[in-house]
């Protein structure tokens, strides 16, 4: 058996300057992003009875790899050729669907990471990342630079993306910043499909959140972390600007609690929008009126086991 990880994503700044419609508007889009210490996992091992059997929320049970509807286990499966029947199974550490933290890209990964473990072929970070983007946008086309190469590329990075280049600039940073904050998840519903949303961004709206990233990246640098805090907080309200279909009723009542809850320096919401989980950042540990993960950077990035 072979077990595969692959962590989640944030975007702390520049978030949707990724998406090929506005790098090739601007020239180039960037986003300073990081993974943390949540997980997709995919697990495979051989069959004997000339079958795939797939497991995640549902179960398919199918003879050949065309007949799959898992659109990731689907199109991995068919890069690599294989025809050797597999059990395959997609597990993750929090609900995956409209978690606004790049599962979907985190699950190409993890299945990329353990078919070409499986097939002896190595493949560098980077390359498993450009491999990823290609194959999630056969079936997700909006998918944007920033999403695998976020997951898969572990640490606290800026990352640049030009137009008609498809490897990124990645800058990294120390974790200074995450030895003086905490940072906690809150979850504010699944919401529509992201499609949509993506769909409905402004170009010229999105200008201001790509300025944002200068200077959150020269504040980064010299540590001033309060700086950062209040560009995070200016960063989510031009956000709000890019799309009439960001807010709902539960984002609205989430980012009340939040605003109305001691010890809050900056919070975000995570994702396309109208979903998914608010990231907060807080000087000191604190309890919030509603459920709430606690995360931290992950430093491992995409790992492979095989078991004997």
């Amino acid at each position: 058996m072979i077990i595969a990880s692959t962590p989640l994503r944030i975007s702390l700044l520049g978030g949707s300057t990724d998406l090929e419609d506005f790098i090739e508007f601007n020239g180039d889009g960037k986003v300073i992003s990081f993974p943390i210490n949540l997980y997709t996992y995919i697990s495979i091992n051989e069959r004997y009875d000339g079958k795939f059997l797939v497991q995640y929320s549902k179960k398919e049970y199918v003879k050949s790899v065309s007949d799959i509807k898992n659109d990731v286990v689907r199109v991995v499966l068919e890069h690599f050729n294989i025809v050797t029947p597999l059990t395959i199974t997609l597990t993750a550490d929090i609900p995956s669907d409209g978690s606004g933290m790049a599962a979907s890209s985190s699950f190409t990964l993890s299945m990329i990471k353990a078919i070409s473990t499986f097939k002896n072929i190595n493949l560098s970070d980077m390359e498993i990342c450009l491999l990823g983007l290609e194959l999630e946008r056969k079936f997700n086309p909006l998918t944007g630079r920033q999403d695998p190469i976020g997951c898969g590329m572990k640490g606290f990075k800026y990352l640049n993306f030009s137009h008609g280049e498809p490897t990124p600039i990645v800058k990294f940073y120390s974790n200074r910043y995450f030895t003086n904050h905490h940072f906690y998840l809150i979850s504010v519903g699944q919401g529509r499909s992201s499609t949509s949303i993506l769909e409905s961004l402004g170009l010229e709206k999105r200008l201001n959140l790509y300025n944002i990233v200068k200077n959150g990246d020269e504040n980064i640098r010299k540590n001033k972390f309060k700086s950062l805090n209040t560009l995070i907080l200016n960063s989510w309200e031009y956000k709000k600007e890019t799309s009439p279909l960001i807010m709902n009723d539960d984002v609205s009542k989430i980012e009340n609690i939040i605003k109305n809850t001691d010890g809050v320096i900056s919070y975000k919401l995570c994702g396309a929008g109208n979903g998914g989980h608010m990231l907060v950042i807080t000087k000191n540990e604190i309890k919030f009126g509603v459920f709430n993960i606690k995360i931290n950077i992950d430093n491992r990035g995409m790992k492979s086991w095989t078991l004997q």
